[in-house]
Protein backbone atom coordinates (compact mmCIF):
# COMPACT_ATOMS: atom_id res chain seq x y z
CA UNK A 1 0.00 0.00 0.00
CA UNK A 2 1.34 3.43 -0.97
CA UNK A 3 0.91 5.97 1.84
CA UNK A 4 0.01 9.46 0.59
CA UNK A 5 -0.24 12.83 2.35
CA UNK A 6 -2.30 15.52 0.58
CA UNK A 7 -1.00 19.09 1.01
CA UNK A 8 -3.25 21.90 -0.26
CA UNK A 9 -4.75 24.97 1.40
CA UNK A 10 -8.04 24.51 -0.45
CA UNK A 11 -10.46 22.23 1.43
CA UNK A 12 -12.48 21.88 -1.77
CA UNK A 13 -9.50 20.68 -3.75
CA UNK A 14 -8.36 18.31 -1.00
CA UNK A 15 -11.85 16.80 -1.11
CA UNK A 16 -11.50 16.39 -4.89
CA UNK A 17 -8.15 14.63 -4.42
CA UNK A 18 -9.65 12.30 -1.82
CA UNK A 19 -12.49 11.38 -4.17
CA UNK A 20 -10.02 10.79 -7.00
CA UNK A 21 -7.74 8.49 -5.01
CA UNK A 22 -10.42 6.68 -3.01
CA UNK A 23 -10.97 4.23 -5.89
CA UNK A 24 -7.26 3.26 -6.03
CA UNK A 25 -7.01 0.08 -3.97
CA UNK A 26 -3.23 0.31 -3.71
CA UNK A 27 -3.16 3.90 -2.39
CA UNK A 28 -3.94 4.93 1.19
CA UNK A 29 -4.51 8.58 2.09
CA UNK A 30 -2.90 8.80 5.51
CA UNK A 31 -3.64 12.48 6.10
CA UNK A 32 -4.19 16.02 4.86
CA UNK A 33 -2.28 19.26 5.49
CA UNK A 34 -3.29 22.86 4.80
CA UNK A 35 0.22 24.20 4.06
CA UNK A 36 3.89 23.31 4.21
CA UNK A 37 4.30 23.91 7.93
CA UNK A 38 1.32 21.68 8.68
CA UNK A 39 2.72 18.99 6.37
CA UNK A 40 6.16 19.01 7.99
CA UNK A 41 4.60 18.71 11.44
CA UNK A 42 2.60 15.63 10.36
CA UNK A 43 5.22 13.74 8.34
CA UNK A 44 7.03 12.18 11.30
CA UNK A 45 3.74 10.80 12.62
CA UNK A 46 2.07 9.77 9.34
CA UNK A 47 5.22 8.55 7.53
CA UNK A 48 3.95 8.97 3.94
CA UNK A 49 5.73 7.47 0.93
CA UNK A 50 4.44 10.20 -1.42
CA UNK A 51 3.23 13.77 -0.91
CA UNK A 52 0.98 15.70 -3.30
CA UNK A 53 2.02 19.34 -2.97
CA UNK A 54 0.18 22.50 -3.99
CA UNK A 55 2.36 25.41 -5.12
CA UNK A 56 0.47 28.40 -3.71
CA UNK A 57 -0.20 28.16 0.04
CA UNK A 58 0.02 30.53 3.03
CA UNK A 59 2.83 30.42 5.63
CA UNK A 60 4.98 27.95 3.62
CA UNK A 61 4.42 27.47 -0.12
CA UNK A 62 5.33 24.50 -2.31
CA UNK A 63 8.85 25.66 -3.18
CA UNK A 64 9.72 26.37 0.45
CA UNK A 65 8.27 23.05 1.56
CA UNK A 66 10.22 21.05 -1.03
CA UNK A 67 13.46 22.74 0.06
CA UNK A 68 12.92 21.40 3.59
CA UNK A 69 11.73 17.98 2.41
CA UNK A 70 14.83 17.46 0.27
CA UNK A 71 17.02 17.88 3.36
CA UNK A 72 14.96 16.35 6.17
CA UNK A 73 13.00 13.67 4.27
CA UNK A 74 14.82 12.90 1.00
CA UNK A 75 13.18 9.47 0.65
CA UNK A 76 9.66 10.94 0.42
CA UNK A 77 8.58 11.44 -3.20
CA UNK A 78 6.75 14.63 -4.14
CA UNK A 79 4.13 15.10 -6.85
CA UNK A 80 3.35 18.75 -7.60
CA UNK A 81 -0.31 19.65 -8.15
CA UNK A 82 -0.51 22.95 -10.02
CA UNK A 83 -2.72 25.19 -12.11
CA UNK A 84 -1.75 25.73 -15.75
CA UNK A 85 -0.76 29.38 -15.35
CA UNK A 86 2.49 31.13 -16.28
CA UNK A 87 3.30 31.84 -12.63
CA UNK A 88 2.80 28.21 -11.61
CA UNK A 89 4.70 27.02 -14.70
CA UNK A 90 7.80 28.98 -13.66
CA UNK A 91 7.63 27.68 -10.09
CA UNK A 92 6.91 24.09 -11.11
CA UNK A 93 9.93 23.91 -13.42
CA UNK A 94 12.12 25.12 -10.55
CA UNK A 95 10.83 22.48 -8.11
CA UNK A 96 11.07 19.72 -10.74
CA UNK A 97 14.70 20.68 -11.28
CA UNK A 98 15.11 20.63 -7.49
CA UNK A 99 13.87 17.05 -7.15
CA UNK A 100 10.07 16.83 -7.31
CA UNK A 101 9.07 13.70 -9.22
CA UNK A 102 6.34 15.00 -11.54
CA UNK A 103 3.48 17.44 -11.96
CA UNK A 104 -0.28 16.98 -12.26
CA UNK A 105 -2.48 19.77 -13.54
CA UNK A 106 -5.51 20.84 -11.57
CA UNK A 107 -8.48 20.08 -13.86
CA UNK A 108 -9.85 23.07 -15.73
CA UNK A 109 -13.45 24.13 -15.14
CA UNK A 110 -14.26 22.89 -18.65
CA UNK A 111 -13.28 19.30 -17.80
CA UNK A 112 -16.48 17.25 -17.62
CA UNK A 113 -15.16 14.53 -15.29
CA UNK A 114 -12.46 16.08 -13.07
CA UNK A 115 -12.43 13.16 -10.60
CA UNK A 116 -11.88 10.59 -13.35
CA UNK A 117 -9.18 12.76 -14.93
CA UNK A 118 -7.35 13.04 -11.60
CA UNK A 119 -7.76 9.35 -10.76
CA UNK A 120 -6.12 8.26 -13.99
CA UNK A 121 -3.23 10.72 -14.03
CA UNK A 122 -2.49 11.24 -10.35
CA UNK A 123 -2.91 7.57 -9.44
CA UNK A 124 -0.49 6.56 -12.18
CA UNK A 125 2.12 9.14 -11.15
CA UNK A 126 1.89 8.23 -7.47
CA UNK A 127 2.53 4.60 -8.43
CA UNK A 128 5.45 5.68 -10.61
CA UNK A 129 6.94 7.70 -7.75
CA UNK A 130 6.65 4.76 -5.36
CA UNK A 131 7.74 2.43 -8.16
CA UNK A 132 11.29 3.72 -7.95
CA UNK A 133 11.55 1.31 -5.04
CA UNK A 134 9.61 -1.45 -6.86
CA UNK A 135 10.87 -1.46 -10.45
CA UNK A 136 8.83 -3.41 -13.00
CA UNK A 137 12.06 -4.10 -14.91
CA UNK A 138 13.92 -6.06 -12.23
CA UNK A 139 14.20 -9.07 -14.53
CA UNK A 140 15.63 -7.17 -17.50
CA UNK A 141 19.23 -7.92 -18.43
CA UNK A 142 21.02 -4.59 -18.03
CA UNK A 143 24.57 -5.67 -18.71
CA UNK A 144 26.40 -2.93 -20.58
CA UNK A 145 26.06 -3.33 -24.37
CA UNK A 146 29.34 -3.39 -26.26
CA UNK A 147 28.28 -1.99 -29.64
CA UNK A 148 30.81 0.56 -30.83
CA UNK A 149 30.19 4.23 -31.63
CA UNK A 150 33.45 4.37 -33.60
CA UNK A 151 33.10 6.32 -36.86
CA UNK A 152 29.49 7.19 -36.02
CA UNK A 153 28.73 10.91 -36.29
CA UNK A 154 25.06 11.89 -36.11
CA UNK A 155 23.29 14.64 -38.00
CA UNK A 156 20.87 15.21 -35.11
CA UNK A 157 20.46 14.31 -31.43
CA UNK A 158 16.98 13.51 -30.05
CA UNK A 159 16.39 13.33 -26.30
CA UNK A 160 13.18 11.86 -24.89
CA UNK A 161 12.20 12.26 -21.23
CA UNK A 162 9.21 12.29 -18.91
CA UNK A 163 9.00 11.79 -15.13
CA UNK A 164 12.17 13.24 -13.62
CA UNK A 165 13.08 14.74 -17.00
CA UNK A 166 13.60 18.45 -16.17
CA UNK A 167 16.35 17.74 -13.63
CA UNK A 168 17.91 15.10 -15.89
CA UNK A 169 17.87 17.43 -18.90
CA UNK A 170 19.61 20.12 -16.86
CA UNK A 171 22.38 17.69 -15.90
CA UNK A 172 22.87 16.49 -19.50
CA UNK A 173 22.56 19.76 -21.42
CA UNK A 174 24.67 21.97 -19.16
CA UNK A 175 27.69 19.78 -19.99
CA UNK A 176 27.58 20.68 -23.70
CA UNK A 177 29.61 23.56 -25.15
CA UNK A 178 28.38 26.47 -27.28
CA UNK A 179 30.09 25.07 -30.39
CA UNK A 180 28.15 21.77 -30.27
CA UNK A 181 28.13 20.68 -33.93
CA UNK A 182 24.59 19.33 -34.35
CA UNK A 183 20.99 20.32 -33.50
CA UNK A 184 19.34 18.77 -30.45
CA UNK A 185 15.60 18.06 -30.29
CA UNK A 186 14.01 17.43 -26.88
CA UNK A 187 10.62 15.79 -26.35
CA UNK A 188 9.62 16.20 -22.70
CA UNK A 189 6.17 15.13 -21.51
CA UNK A 190 4.82 18.36 -20.01
CA UNK A 191 1.99 20.83 -20.65
CA UNK A 192 2.53 23.75 -23.02
CA UNK A 193 3.28 26.53 -20.51
CA UNK A 194 5.59 24.28 -18.51
CA UNK A 195 7.61 23.35 -21.62
CA UNK A 196 7.97 27.04 -22.47
CA UNK A 197 9.19 27.78 -18.93
CA UNK A 198 11.67 24.89 -19.03
CA UNK A 199 13.05 26.05 -22.40
CA UNK A 200 13.54 29.59 -21.05
CA UNK A 201 15.40 28.35 -17.99
CA UNK A 202 17.69 26.10 -20.03
CA UNK A 203 18.35 28.95 -22.46
CA UNK A 204 19.69 30.90 -19.48
CA UNK A 205 21.55 28.03 -17.81
CA UNK A 206 23.19 26.23 -20.77
CA UNK A 207 25.72 27.46 -23.30
CA UNK A 208 23.46 26.53 -26.23
CA UNK A 209 20.53 28.48 -27.63
CA UNK A 210 17.33 26.84 -26.35
CA UNK A 211 13.81 27.48 -27.62
CA UNK A 212 10.41 25.92 -28.30
CA UNK A 213 10.34 24.70 -31.90
CA UNK A 214 8.14 26.41 -34.50
CA UNK A 215 6.52 24.81 -37.51
CA UNK A 216 8.71 25.12 -40.63
CA UNK A 217 11.79 26.13 -38.63
CA UNK A 218 15.14 24.93 -39.93
CA UNK A 219 17.32 23.18 -37.36
CA UNK A 220 20.72 24.72 -36.59
CA UNK A 221 23.82 23.29 -34.96
CA UNK A 222 24.34 24.31 -31.35
CA UNK A 223 20.60 24.88 -30.78
CA UNK A 224 18.18 22.95 -28.55
CA UNK A 225 14.60 22.69 -29.82
CA UNK A 226 11.79 21.61 -27.49
CA UNK A 227 8.68 19.99 -28.86
CA UNK A 228 5.80 22.29 -27.86
CA UNK A 229 3.45 20.98 -25.20
CA UNK A 230 0.28 19.47 -26.66
CA UNK A 231 1.78 19.09 -30.17
CA UNK A 232 3.88 16.37 -31.77
CA UNK A 233 7.17 17.30 -33.43
CA UNK A 234 8.31 15.63 -36.64
CA UNK A 235 11.48 16.18 -38.65
CA UNK A 236 11.50 16.47 -42.45
CA UNK A 237 14.32 17.12 -44.91
CA UNK A 238 13.77 19.79 -47.56
CA UNK A 239 15.18 19.86 -51.10
CA UNK A 240 18.52 21.44 -50.14
CA UNK A 241 18.89 18.73 -47.48
CA UNK A 242 18.16 20.92 -44.44
CA UNK A 243 16.31 19.40 -41.48
CA UNK A 244 13.01 21.18 -40.82
CA UNK A 245 10.44 21.03 -38.01
CA UNK A 246 6.86 19.97 -38.73
CA UNK A 247 4.35 20.25 -35.89
CA UNK A 248 1.33 17.96 -35.79
CA UNK A 249 -1.89 18.17 -33.80
CA UNK A 250 -2.72 14.47 -34.16
CA UNK A 251 -3.93 12.07 -31.50
CA UNK A 252 -1.88 11.25 -28.42
CA UNK A 253 0.52 8.31 -28.73
CA UNK A 254 1.05 6.16 -25.60
CA UNK A 255 -1.29 8.70 -23.94
CA UNK A 256 1.40 11.33 -24.62
CA UNK A 257 1.34 14.52 -26.64
CA UNK A 258 4.04 15.33 -27.54
CA UNK A 259 5.29 11.75 -27.99
CA UNK A 260 8.92 10.78 -28.44
CA UNK A 261 7.97 7.96 -30.80
CA UNK A 262 6.34 10.37 -33.25
CA UNK A 263 9.59 12.32 -33.55
CA UNK A 264 11.69 9.16 -33.85
CA UNK A 265 9.40 7.61 -36.45
CA UNK A 266 9.74 10.73 -38.61
CA UNK A 267 13.53 10.36 -38.46
CA UNK A 268 13.29 6.65 -39.25
CA UNK A 269 11.82 7.66 -42.61
CA UNK A 270 15.02 9.63 -43.24
CA UNK A 271 17.37 6.94 -41.92
CA UNK A 272 19.07 6.39 -45.28
CA UNK A 273 20.17 10.02 -45.36
CA UNK A 274 20.12 11.24 -41.76
CA UNK A 275 21.95 9.65 -38.81
CA UNK A 276 20.28 10.01 -35.42
CA UNK A 277 21.69 9.71 -31.93
CA UNK A 278 18.75 8.92 -29.62
CA UNK A 279 18.94 9.46 -25.86
CA UNK A 280 16.14 8.05 -23.68
CA UNK A 281 16.14 9.52 -20.19
CA UNK A 282 14.09 8.81 -17.09
CA UNK A 283 10.35 8.57 -17.64
CA UNK A 284 7.16 6.67 -16.97
CA UNK A 285 5.74 4.39 -19.66
CA UNK A 286 7.22 3.09 -22.91
CA UNK A 287 7.27 6.15 -25.18
CA UNK A 288 10.41 6.35 -27.30
CA UNK A 289 11.47 2.71 -26.96
CA UNK A 290 9.91 1.46 -30.20
CA UNK A 291 11.20 4.43 -32.17
CA UNK A 292 14.68 4.01 -30.70
CA UNK A 293 14.64 0.32 -31.65
CA UNK A 294 13.60 1.11 -35.23
CA UNK A 295 16.34 3.72 -35.60
CA UNK A 296 18.90 1.36 -34.07
CA UNK A 297 18.04 -1.29 -36.66
CA UNK A 298 18.42 1.37 -39.36
CA UNK A 299 21.95 2.29 -38.28
CA UNK A 300 21.30 4.91 -35.61
CA UNK A 301 22.79 4.81 -32.12
CA UNK A 302 20.97 4.84 -28.78
CA UNK A 303 21.88 5.77 -25.20
CA UNK A 304 19.54 4.80 -22.35
CA UNK A 305 19.73 6.09 -18.78
CA UNK A 306 20.39 3.33 -16.25
CA UNK A 307 17.95 2.16 -13.59
CA UNK A 308 19.91 3.42 -10.60
CA UNK A 309 19.95 7.06 -11.70
CA UNK A 310 16.42 7.15 -13.19
CA UNK A 311 13.52 8.52 -11.20
CA UNK A 312 11.32 6.04 -13.10
CA UNK A 313 12.98 3.38 -15.27
CA UNK A 314 10.06 3.02 -17.65
CA UNK A 315 11.04 4.57 -20.98
CA UNK A 316 14.76 3.73 -20.73
CA UNK A 317 13.95 0.31 -19.25
CA UNK A 318 11.72 -0.57 -22.19
CA UNK A 319 14.44 0.64 -24.56
CA UNK A 320 16.92 -1.72 -22.92
CA UNK A 321 14.34 -4.52 -22.90
CA UNK A 322 13.94 -4.18 -26.69
CA UNK A 323 17.71 -4.48 -27.16
CA UNK A 324 17.93 -1.01 -28.68
CA UNK A 325 20.49 0.58 -26.33
CA UNK A 326 24.11 0.76 -27.45
CA UNK A 327 25.07 2.18 -24.06
CA UNK A 328 23.26 2.16 -20.69
CA UNK A 329 24.73 4.98 -18.63
CA UNK A 330 24.27 6.77 -15.34
CA UNK A 331 22.85 10.26 -15.68
CA UNK A 332 26.14 11.95 -14.83
CA UNK A 333 27.84 10.10 -17.72
CA UNK A 334 25.36 10.90 -20.49
CA UNK A 335 26.38 14.48 -21.27
CA UNK A 336 30.02 13.44 -21.63
CA UNK A 337 28.98 10.49 -23.80
CA UNK A 338 27.09 12.81 -26.15
CA UNK A 339 30.18 15.02 -26.41
CA UNK A 340 32.40 12.01 -27.09
CA UNK A 341 30.15 10.71 -29.87
CA UNK A 342 29.40 14.05 -31.49
CA UNK A 343 32.62 15.98 -30.98
CA UNK A 344 35.24 13.23 -31.01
Amino acid sequence: MIRVLLVDDSALYRKLLVRALRTCSDIEIVGEAVDGQDALAKIAILQPDVITLDMNMPRMNGMETLAVLSVKYPMIKTIIVAAETRDDAERVVQVLEAGAIDVVLKPRASVSEPVKTLTNELGEKIRAAAGRMHSSYRGVNVSRPSRSFRRFRPDIVVIGSSTGGPAALYDVLTVLSADFPFPIVVVQHMPKLFVESLARRLDQDTRLKCCVAKDGEGLKAGHIYFSPGEQHLMIEQNAPGKLVVRLDDGAAVHHCKPAVDVTLRSLHKLAGRVKTLTVILTGMGVDGAAGAAALSEAGGKVIAQDRQSSVVWGMPGETVKLGAADEVLALDQIGDAIKRICCG
